[in-house]
């Protein structure tokens, strides 16, 4: 019986393919780096009222995910972990954005570069910077800001529990929504208790519970 003998050209060709494929990870890991940076530096800036910042930041994030696409259509798989990642990321600075500037949640077909998924993580990570941001709000007493967060957070969470979201990362960031939700409605009720009592509110006591607003709390009365 002949020796069993392996194609050697086409051994040749899968180990160029794996080592084109290690090199490509690398670029992409790389520059999702970049991408997680700018969108995280478009988030800071939006908190800090800088909203043409943002926009430059995050038009550089979009340039970098064009580049990449090429490579992403010769190896699906490295769409997943970094990228994944990095477009969640950007998904939650321009949701951040969109609120801002229009008061809306920015739809799925507006960020053409984000599969589903990743709209729907970036879209849950943004809740959180949208309770920091109405800490901020009602330490002016911007009730009606306040209320437009949790007003958005509220109708977020009448659609995620639509979703039969299996274990993985969208269950665990839903399981963080529902604490939000929790803490804008006790924000929203230091909020009143202050404004009935004519005291100032401080960022500490608008993220208190309820039960500790009620206590006194950290406010000051106004002058």
């Amino acid at each position: 019986m002949a020796a069993v003998q392996l194609a050697e050209k086409d051994w040749e060709q899968l180990g160029q393919f794996l080592a084109s494929y290690d090199e490509q990870r690398e670029i992409v890991i790389k520059r999702c780096r970049d991408m997680q940076k700018l969108a995280k530096q478009a988030i800071y800036s939006l908190h800090r009222g800088e909203a043409s910042k943002a926009a430059d930041q995050l038009t550089k994030v979009e340039a970098i995910a064009r580049e990449l696409l090429p490579t992403l259509a010769k190896y699906p798989t490295l769409r997943s972990g970094s990228y994944a990642a990095a477009m969640e990321e950007y998904a939650e600075a321009a949701a951040f954005a969109c609120f801002l500037k229009e008061g809306r949640l920015v739809r799925s077909d507006e960020m053409p570069l984000v599969e589903p998924e990743e709209y729907l993580g970036g879209v849950l990570d943004f809740t959180g910077e949208l309770n920091r941001y109405a800490i901020a709000r009602a330490t002016s007493r911007d009730k009606a800001a306040v209320e437009r967060c949790r007003d958005l957070v509220d109708a977020l969470m009448g659609r995620f529990l639509q979703f039969d979201l299996r274990n993985g990362s969208l269950r665990k960031k839903f399981d963080g929504l529902k604490y939000t939700l929790k803490k804008l409605e006790s924000t929203l009720y230091e909020l009143a208790l202050t404004d009935a009592m004519g005291f100032k509110m401080s960022s500490e006591a608008a993220a208190m519970e309820p039960e500790a607003a009620a206590a006194g709390g950290d406010i000051a009365e106004d002058s």
